[in-house]
């Protein structure tokens, strides 16, 4: 009798990097049950969306990648359609009830829930792969993952949802209060994604500082905090980058910027989302800190961590907003220069606190005052690259590069994580006899050492150092 082919899912990922790992945990948990993968949604048994409901513009993202792929299924491409992640937690209702053309509605991604869905489903068809374990006799292991990144960088996320009180946004209605994993869960999970072959790790999660504080199970002097887990990092996983991100202000210690400070592995980098700089509009945020107590605390991390690149975000347009708060959120900017910055209108979102503030701003004049933050980052960009020409740099190699003479290679420092940072392009010193010819055959992962020699606003240039790679 000839045997069926393999059950195939296909899986489209939108939003952020927590949302990636917990679509990369679903398909590892679907590998390690038997079944099969595909880049390609028409190939597929079953396609599942993780999709964002983060703000508006993701949500019709989120909604337009749904109806391309319902319109794939009505043409012969995916037997089945599932939604999950934050768009189907928050609006599961209005989905349901807009979108027949969904089979199956989920809600955050469980590597289990999603297995057993997916081995109902080929079950159903006489599919099940003979070694299929169902979840609920043996569920797929937490930590497996399916990196889907460039394979020598990863997300390590250690915390679910967010107990913050931000009036602006609506994580906590979609991914609940802050539920931190277990330290040594998380130091598994590095260390088996370093074993293949993961050379940075990025910590994220929707407030990496307040980790451990809900592990109420522990003594409160017993409960690990993130100063403990990057220590743990750094001493126990064997990969050559850690960068941390999403650092609430409110809740940087002393003892994190020592162990950023002191801890191998970790480069010179903070992700450290200030949102604003107007005391007024801090308050009206509820961000639980004040311009004063910023310009503080970056200050100590600067004289701590000579040399570390800060990025920010910072939301322009929040109801309120007067042209005064935008000088003195432009002053401070001048003042702190950041190495890296983002810029976000607001974003009012239905069941949160701004939902209801009145004073909101016009459009045209949120994209004015972007406009305005835009202009003075890029001048503080080009200065801060301007003053690296002539310095050494570690580099991470990202991509090579086709037809863009004299650059071979394109990578990033550590002041850089991938995906919202800059780069720098590299190309090889001319072949000499102290030159290894080796350098001229460089491969994405590779740590290559490069003198900067020219900048622009928002990349470096580079030519690589007659050292082999690490």
């Amino acid at each position: 009798m000839k045997e069926a082919p393999p059950f195939k899912i296909a899986f489209v990922t939108l939003g952020c990097a927590k949302n990636l790992v917990d679509s990369e945990k679903a398909m590892g948990g679907l590998v390690g049950a038997g079944f099969a993968l595909t880049d390609e949604p028409a190939e597929a048994d079953v396609v599942v969306v993780n999709t964002c409901g983060f703000i508006e513009s993701a949500r019709e993202e989120s909604i337009d990648e749904i109806l391309k792929l319902a319109e794939l299924k009505k043409n012969g491409g995916p037997r089945t359609l599932v939604v999950g992640g934050c768009l189907a937690v928050r609006y599961r209702e209005e989905l349901e009830s807009e979108l027949p053309e969904v089979d199956r509605f989920l809600g955050l991604l469980v590597p289990g829930e999603v297995g057993a869905l997916v081995a109902e489903l080929a079950a159903a068809e006489g599919r099940l792969p003979a070694s299929c374990r169902l979840p609920a006799e043996a569920g797929p292991d937490p930590a497996a993952r399916i990196v889907t990144t460039l394979p020598h960088f990863a997300w390590l996320k250690i915390a679910e949802g967010c107990s913050n009180p931000c009036t602006f946004c609506a994580i906590p209605l979609m991914r609940g209060r802050l539920n931190s994993f277990a330290p040594d869960a998380l130091i598994s999970e590095a260390q088996s994604l370093a074993a293949g072959g993961v050379r940075e790790l990025i910590v994220v999660a929707q407030d990496t500082t307040h980790y451990g504080v809900d592990l109420t199970d522990l003594p409160r002097d017993g409960r690990p905090t993130l100063a403990d887990l990057v220590r743990r990092l750094g001493e126990e996983v064997d990969v050559a980058w850690i960068r941390l991100m999403y650092a609430y202000p409110a809740h940087v210690t002393a003892d994190l910027i020592e162990a950023l400070a002191t801890t191998q592995r970790v480069v010179p980098y903070l992700d450290i989302p200030i949102q604003h700089a107007s005391d007024r509009m801090l308050a009206a945020m509820r961000r639980r800190t004040t311009q004063s107590q910023q310009r503080e605390l970056l200050r100590g991390i600067r004289a701590r961590i000579p040399g570390i690149a800060l990025r920010t975000s910072i939301i322009v347009g929040f109801p309120g907003e007067t042209e005064e708060d935008v000088v003195e959120l432009m002053a401070f900017l001048e003042e702190i220069r950041f190495e890296r910055l983002g810029v976000f209108p607001f974003s009012p979102e239905q069941n949160t606190p701004a939902w209801e503030l009145q004073g909101r701003v016009p459009p045209p004049e949120i994209e004015q005052r972007i406009a305005e933050v835009v202009g003075l980052q890029q001048r503080i960009a080009a200065e801060h690259n301007e003053a690296l020409v002539g310095d050494r740099v570690e580099v991470l190699v990202e991509e090579v590069l086709e037809n863009l003479d004299p650059f071979r290679y394109l990578g990033r420092t550590p002041w850089d994580a991938p995906e919202v940072d800059q780069g720098i392009y590299l190309e090889p010193a001319p072949i000499s006899d102290g030159y290894p010819r080796r350098l001229q055959d460089l491969k994405p992962g590779d740590l290559v050492q490069a003198e900067i020699v020219g900048s622009t606003d928002y990349d470096l240039e580079g030519v690589l150092l007659p050292e082999p790679p690490r």
